[in-house]
């Protein structure tokens, strides 16, 4: 109980600038240094061809003079999606079954390169429109034995930074035991966002094989946030009906790079499985990357899966005092100019309705304190933005709790609803009155 209530603390406090340190926005400002040269990913789908079926290692090698070095690679479970983070820069593609584990090339060992192969020119200029931070259209195959390509190392340092490749996780299995998902890791999340990409990484994780039986539940938590924080709720819906997906990402990066990553990923993983269905429960900071999420996977890629979505205690008008640090602090955390109120990306996903056949409900709690820097709010976020009129409009029912900002993702009466929710059941608790008397 006790981390619970200062997680929900945690978030409006996190920008009080005279309660953080000098050295975490030094660290900050080394992080959106090397974050102005990174974040790009690129990937896509490996085929392999080859009858052993044993594990693929997958390697990208920068174009520098003489022979090409490998900066990045990762290892697949023989076919499967991939995806490989790296700076700006041009790259080739390769990937080889490695038959002896020995992480390298031999002579008599499948492989397979993109292109002729081709080179790939990573920058902002370079990417697609509908995703300026990466592709994930590089598909070939792994189709014969061959010598490996001159010029091209077929031995790979065995490095932490070279086999930590991949900034992207997709389907992975974990549990809550694992120490990945401890709140630490949501913090640094937050302030270190690199570090955490680098150390953790981002992505879509289960917590059980996929059961093409089960409709996925897909989980975004919200600011200094892991999925740690969906324990109760994930455990509470039908194991039977559903099967829980935790979108684990640094909280502190540019939201819709985070939205697009997650768009990215959902649609791999949609290309992989082919569900019918995919259900959206997003607390806090996760609503505004959910519901960017939702409509560039329903308008921009005309995707017609995903049914139901619930936004949990989302501060859906901004939180003002991102707005404070973005003015005052030494160096802004990314996400901060996104969460000012009337920002240009809070403006943006309500610029697009979302459609009338996606069921979306809104949960807010109140259970908070006056404050100089907050007005009336549940201990993190201030009513007024959890009940921007905006978010009402479209809300088929709106519910509200006498809980904290994290407490109410451990009350029964919230872990009943979502459940009723979810199984279609919205009569409970109707409001007669569609607007909350809230200004904004």
């Amino acid at each position: 109980m006790k981390h619970r209530r200062m997680q929900g603390i945690c978030v409006a406090a996190a920008l009080l600038l005279f309660l953080v340190s000098g050295c975490a926005f030094f660290k900050l400002e080394e992080e959106m240094e090397d974050f102005e040269e990174t974040w790009f990913i690129i990937g896509g789908f490996i085929t392999n061809q080859s009858p052993h079926q044993k594990d693929v290692v997958v390697v990208a090698y920068e174009d520098t003079p003489g022979e090409k070095v490998a900066v990045k690679a990762i290892i697949l479970e023989t076919s499967g999606d991939y995806a490989v983070e790296v700076k700006r820069g041009s790259y080739f593609l390769m990937a080889f079954e490695d038959l002896n584990g020995n992480f390298e090339h031999d002579p008599n060992e499948f492989v397979g390169w993109y292109g002729k192969p081709d080179r790939i020119e990573v920058s902002t200029e370079n990417m697609p429109a509908d995703t300026p931070h990466g592709r994930k259209d590089l598909d070939f195959t792994i189709s014969e034995v061959k010598p490996y390509p001159a010029g091209f190392a077929s031995q790979l340092p065995m490095s932490a930074q070279i086999v930590k490749g991949s900034a992207l996780v997709f389907g992975e299995q974990i549990s809550f035991a694992d120490s990945k998902m401890d709140l630490e890791y949501g913090h640094m999340g937050y302030w270190q966002p690199l570090t955490f990409l680098r150390e953790v990484g981002a992505g879509i994780y289960f917590l059980a094989p996929y059961d093409p039986k089960k409709t996925p539940v897909l989980f975004v938590h919200g600011a200094v946030g892991t999925p740690l924080h969906f324990k109760e709720i994930a455990g509470h819906i039908d194991p039977k009906r559903y099967q829980p997906w935790l979108f684990y990402y640094p909280s502190g990066m540019p939201l819709e790079k985070i939205s697009t990553t997650l768009n990215i990923m959902v649609m791999e993983l949609h290309q992989l499985h082919r569900f019918d269905k995919l259900y959206v429960v997003a607390h806090s900071m996760g609503g505004l990357v959910a519901r960017r999420f939702v409509l560039q996977n329903i308008y921009d890629h005309q995707q017609n899966y995903i049914d139901l979505f619930i936004s949990i205690s989302t501060p859906w008008g901004g939180h003002r005092m991102a707005e404070k640090g973005v003015e005052q602090a030494p160096t802004a955390i990314p996400s901060w100019y996104d969460m000012v109120p009337g920002s240009p990306f809070i403006d943006s996903i309500f610029a697009q309705k979302l459609p009338e056949s996606l069921r979306y409900f809104l949960l807010f709690s109140h259970k908070g304190e006056s404050s100089h820097f907050m007005s009336n709010n549940d201990g993190s976020v201030e009513l007024s933005s959890e009940l921007d009129y905006r978010a009402q409009a479209e809300a088929q029912r709106i519910f509200g709790y006498d809980e904290s900002h994290v407490g109410i993702l451990s009350s029964k009466r919230v872990l009943d609803d979502i459940s009723r929710l979810l199984e279609g059941d919205s009569v409970r608790r109707e409001y007669k009155t569609r607007y909350f008397g809230i200004s904004n």
